[in-house]
């Protein structure tokens, strides 16, 4: 069975009042990177050109997105922006934004063009994230048995033969669940694994880490400290 997926994008203009509490809100910062998902393409370019006084970022991403300025619940890498004090994201709840101060440290602010609402998540919302990633981290480099979760789904598969190999080589049990939907419950059925290491959407080690019984994290977590 194929799938078909088609972009739906919203068709109507940010009001004139809603982009002056949007400029109000920007008024602290000289350079924005801003981002957004799919169906807000429009706005994002909407308030690019009528905010002039502002210098606007706007990158391609690296991996998945198709779009300028396009991020997913799995890559938001259209916000690495170094150089910039603040990340406008046009989004709807935290899904597609949070990994932007996780992997950045940037805060963020989420322009809800639908409702026209603003919201702010700085890097304290993303703390305890961060830092149950780091406590994976540490039970990783001790663990004795290791399980990839893997998705057979296009566009979350990564690369980690290197990984895998790496940490073999420091004497670890290397396993691997391959899925095209993540079981929870299942992955809890291994109660001999000490680690889960997410190769697929990068969002599952961080809004699902809850479900399973034993630290999850993503593989390019690890990466660093078994890759050099």
């Amino acid at each position: 069975m194929e799938m078909l997926f088609v972009e739906a994008r919203l068709k109507r203009e940010l009001s004139d009042e809603f982009i002056k509490k949007i400029e109000e809100t920007l008024k602290p910062y000289k350079k924005v990177n801003v981002v957004c998902a799919i169906q807000f393409i429009n706005q994002m370019n909407q308030l690019t050109e009528r905010v002039k006084e502002k210098e606007f970022i706007i990158k391609q991403s690296k991996y998945r997105a198709m779009h300028p300025g396009q991020i997913l619940g799995c890559d938001v890498y259209a916000a690495d922006c170094e150089d910039c004090d603040v990340t406008v994201a046009f989004a709807q709840g935290y899904f597609h934004v949070l990994g932007i101060p996780i992997k950045y440290g940037k805060p963020v602010i989420v322009i809800d063009p639908e409702v026209e609402a603003i919201d702010f998540i700085d890097e304290k919302m993303a703390e305890k994230y961060k830092k149950r990633t780091l406590q994976g981290v540490g039970i990783a480099l001790t663990a004795k048995n290791v399980m990839f979760v893997e998705s057979t789904k296009s566009g979350q598969t990564y690369g980690v033969r290197l990984l895998k190999q790496a940490l073999k080589e420091k004497g670890k049990n290397i396993y691997s669940v391959v899925a095209d939907e993540v079981n929870f419950a299942r992955l809890n059925e291994f109660r001999s694994v000490d680690i889960f290491i997410s190769t697929a959407c990068q969002r599952i080690a961080i809004d699902d880490m809850d479900k399973v019984d034993k630290p999850i994290i993503n593989a390019e977590d690890l990466e660093p400290y078994f890759l050099k």
